[in-house]
């Protein structure tokens, strides 16, 4: 009797907390707010080892963003705020892990703040014909750019290759592409690929948080397929600075020649 007189339960605090957190997000969008936003996260392309370093600490606050949405009420996790080098100076891009029309899975959606652009992140594609990235609206409309359609081939579904770096490496450098393409000249490829990096990584621990209940046939053979865990995503994020070092290079490597 006495727990049920109790203010909250943690599960409803937890909640309220991410909800709030969304409210923040979304009060943000009106302009005059965007100047408070705090980078979760700084990248630069100044410095190899600066930015290794801050990508390998990143699985705690991404997995503390990913893991709520496991609840199928929750439809959208706390943002991780990313501040940019670009040629006009430094922005920040607002990630967040939602459910909305775009698609009812967690799923990433980039809010570009200087702009009001925003992006959803979401798979495509089909059994047949592999696993494609889609950059959408809120309602599922593909973005175009400078009349390119913003889809990109991630995956060819007829691979079945066990081992996680070969689905997490691939899936980075399309996911900084899409960064590339779809925030134009702006951002430089070093920081693209540290972009990829968050963006992918986010994107799987989101569909591991919710991976018992997905019954979307092509997410559900990329689960099942990929022999992704919280534990293999965990040691890729927190790769040595060497390793790290060199999947950047590897992708600017990559993206030169796209």
């Amino acid at each position: 009797m006495q727990e049920k007189q109790h203010c909250c339960s943690d599960e409803e605090v937890l909640l309220f907390a991410l909800l709030g957190g969304a409210l923040m997000w979304l009060g943000g969008c009106g302009g005059s707010g965007n100047s408070s936003l705090q980078a979760d996260l700084a990248l630069t392309s100044a410095d190899e080892n600066d930015m290794a370093a801050r990508l390998r600490s990143l699985y705690t606050p991404l997995f503390d963003r990913a893991r709520p949405m496991a609840e199928e009420r929750v439809t959208a996790s706390v943002p991780f705020n990313i501040q940019i080098e670009t040629g006009a100076g430094t922005e920040i891009l607002s990630f967040q892990l939602v459910r909305n029309r775009a698609a009812n899975y967690p799923h990433l959606r980039v809010w570009r703040p200087k702009t009001g652009e925003h992006a959803n992140f979401v798979f495509g594609g089909s059994l047949t014909s592999g696993i494609t990235l889609r950059l959408t609206d809120d309602n599922g409309q593909a973005l175009r750019k400078n009349g390119q359609l913003l889809e990109f081939s991630l995956f060819d579904t007829r691979r079945r290759s066990r081992a996680p770096q070969d689905w997490i490496v691939p899936g980075i450098k399309i996911a900084a592409l899409a960064f590339l393409v779809w925030l134009g000249a702006i951002i430089t490829r070093g920081v693209a690929a540290a972009v990829g990096f968050v963006a992918f990584n986010l994107m799987v621990l989101g569909l591991l948080a919710v991976a018992a209940g997905i019954t979307l046939p092509i997410l559900r053979w990329f689960i099942d397929t990929s022999g992704l865990d919280w534990t293999s995503v965990k040691r890729f994020i927190e790769q040595t600075l060497e390793m790290l070092i060199a999947l950047l290079h590897e992708v600017i490597d990559w993206l030169t020649r796209q």
